[in-house]
């Protein structure tokens, strides 16, 4: 099929070949389709059931043409991320990931602005002085010092951006929804594991698929009351991208406590800046340290540090008895501060 073939076939609700649709994503990448098009495109994967083959083909050419970079302090780190979508809560990977680099695994973090909630990765970042990475060189340096990163949004595959770009000043949290949901299997940088949390069990077994099948060392986890992170509460699944079949993990054998999704619940930006605050200073409601903990204790487990869930957890609780988590987010605001004011002199 040729690219206008392509993209009539998706218009009109029928689905292309892997491959087809590997070729129509190189040509848009290259500049070749126009923006009406790239935006109808978007909508019609974005509006559908997600496809396995079409989520591959988008997933494939990213790392086929942009290999996730190898950072010299990134082989054994983790991305600790979620898909999106499902019920909205407070940030819980992105605090997860201050927990996990102060127990002591490498953390190379990605994310966005917010998709499925009011407040994203991105947006906490940016308020707290951590999102702006100029190079590759500045964030191999942070992680090398602080043992805690962030992959900036340009970082990411330049066909990321024309899409974006081909979508305003449509919302691109509405319209590419297709591309938020893959965000990530395709993380730019290279790393021991990525900790990806699915919002539903469909969903679960599709990333699998494609990790399993791109060699994506991916550990996926999925909550049944349908978050994309583990919670504290309920049952969770987990699964390694290699391995084939999921895993059961109930909360309560972990020795966690019972609680409600309303002690998860998320707000506009200097609320969910204040909760995680104040998990991170040992001060949080219980439901919400503990589910902060099992996420970091998941990182804690795929980096090697721990192992299995339940002494990740317990080494994620131990650290957040003591604040420890406070002090490697103010470590981080350091470093970040001192490298903008040595750009600053230089300019």
């Amino acid at each position: 099929m040729t690219p206008d073939q392509t993209a009539a076939a998706l218009i009109a609700g029928r689905t292309p070949t892997e491959d087809a649709m590997f070729a129509y994503w190189q040509a848009t990448d290259e500049g070749l389709r126009p923006k009406a098009e790239t935006v109808a495109i978007l909508a019609a994967l974005s509006a559908a059931p997600s496809d396995p083959d079409m989520m591959r083909s988008f997933v494939r050419y990213i790392r086929q043409t942009y290999p996730p970079v190898a950072l010299p302090s990134a082989g054994d780190a983790v991305n600790i991320v979620g898909t999106g979508g499902g019920r909205s809560t407070f940030n819980i990977s992105t605090t997860a990931a201050f927990v996990a680099a102060a127990a002591g695994v490498k953390v190379l973090k990605s994310g966005s602005s917010a998709y499925s909630s009011s407040v994203g990765s991105g947006d906490i970042l940016n308020a707290l002085g951590l999102a702006r990475a100029p190079s590759d060189a500045f964030t191999d340096a942070m992680l090398s010092e602080t043992g805690l990163a962030f992959a900036a949004p340009q970082r990411y595959a330049p066909v990321c951006k024309r899409l974006a770009i081909a979508a305003l000043p449509l919302d691109f949290k509405v319209i590419g929804r297709f591309v938020n949901t893959l965000g990530p299997l395709i993380c730019p940088y290279d790393m021991r594991a990525h900790v990806i949390g699915v919002s539903s069990l469909r969903l679960f077994g599709q990333l699998h698929q494609i990790a399993q099948l791109l060699a994506v060392p991916a550990l996926l986890v999925h909550s049944d009351l349908g978050v994309d992170e583990f919670l504290s509460i309920g049952t969770n699944s987990w699964l390694w991208a290699q391995d084939e079949q999921a895993r059961l993990q109930n909360a309560s054998a972990l020795g966690l406590g019972q609680g409600s999704l309303d002690d998860l619940a998320g707000g506009d930006l200097s609320h969910n800046i204040a909760m995680m605050t104040a998990i991170l200073k040992g001060q949080g409601n219980r439901t919400s340290t503990e589910t902060v903990a099992l996420n970091a204790g998941a990182a804690l487990f795929a980096g090697g540090v721990a192992h299995d869930l339940a002494q990740g957890t317990r080494l994620a609780l131990e650290c957040l008895a003591d604040g420890a988590p406070f002090a490697k987010l103010e470590q981080a605001q350091a470093f970040a501060r001192a490298a903008a004011a040595d750009l600053g002199r230089v300019a």
